[in-house]
């Protein structure tokens, strides 16, 4: 009786469970689209873009997705280019220097970023609005004082060129797997910041390093960088590995008699054995004959 008493239950809560799931798989996706802008040392306008969902609680990451990025202002609108998110749910576009982007009246990019959607995820878009920034590396060295400076400058909406005040600029040295920071100053009026270069910073065998300076996450002008080579570095001195071996004459005098005295052992010991194995072999054959004879 108690189980036909919990059939009804069973059925009425499966029922329900299905509404539920066809309400949840009618339902899109709402993501999260996330861009960034860098400005690389020869002038390649790199956009960063990462696209991810939220799903039962949890952070997924959208791949294969398209991805276009426009350039607009108030009179035009030019498609840069398309492209498809990775595994991560990240892509990366890369803009030429020399390619032709338009600006606003007060000389600011506008990159409008849109993803179309499909039949499981809304459409999304964001927008960049950064300024164009240049940045010149020079070195001085005097009294064996090593200093880098980084000039900071920018073009206003009539094409004037004037100093970037107030900026924080960073100083690294590019090492094998990171970047060193030895440095970080604002810049001045002139738009110059200076930092002071590591005196025993290791180079390669000629002494040269590579110093980055970087314009970190700006709200006007994005992230920065100029690279330069710079050998003011501390050389890099490769010493040859010597060759060793039993028959080295560098080797000290206590080692060479002391493997002497060694093998001459071993010798001394292989000498004897052979020795009785012969004096038993005779003496064997001596003792066969007396007893043949007898």
């Amino acid at each position: 009786m108690r189980i036909k008493k919990i059939y009804p239950v069973i059925l009425i809560f499966t029922i329900i469970m299905g509404f539920g799931y066809y309400a949840n798989a009618g339902e899109l996706v709402n993501p999260q689209l996330g861009a960034a802008y860098f400005k690389l040392s020869d002038g390649t306008k790199s956009i960063s873009l990462t696209l991810s969902a939220r799903v039962n609680d949890k952070r997924v990451n959208i791949e294969n997705a398209p991805i276009s990025v426009y350039a607009v202002n108030e009179s035009e609108k030019i498609l840069l280019g398309t492209v498809n998110t990775n595994w991560k749910g990240k892509a990366v576009l890369n803009v030429t220097p020399d390619a032709v982007i338009p600006k606003d009246k007060e000389g600011y990019f506008t990159f409008d970023i849109q993803y179309a959607g499909n039949s499981n995820v809304n459409k999304k878009s964001v927008s960049i609005h950064v300024r164009d920034v240049f940045m010149s590396m020079s070195f001085i060295e005097k009294d064996s004082i090593k200093t880098v400076k980084v000039k900071v400058h920018a073009f206003d909406e009539k094409g004037v060129k004037g100093a970037v005040r107030e900026i924080p600029v960073e100083f690294y040295v590019k090492r094998l797997f990171c970047l060193y920071r030895f440095g970080g100053e604002k810049t001045d009026s002139s738009g110059l910041c200076i930092a002071e270069f590591p005196v025993n910073m290791p180079g390669d065998t000629t002494g040269t390093v590579i110093v980055v300076a970087k314009i970190l996450e700006n709200d006007t002008y994005g992230t920065v960088e100029t690279v330069q080579n710079f050998s003011g570095g501390k050389q890099l001195i490769i010493e040859p590995k010597p060759k060793r071996g039993l028959g080295d004459t560098d080797a000290p005098l206590w080692m060479v008699y002391t493997l002497l005295v060694l093998l001459s052992g071993v010798w001394l010991h292989v000498i004897y054995v052979i020795s009785l194995v012969v004096r038993i072999n005779l003496v064997g054959k001596k003792a066969a004959r007396q007893s043949q004879a007898a």
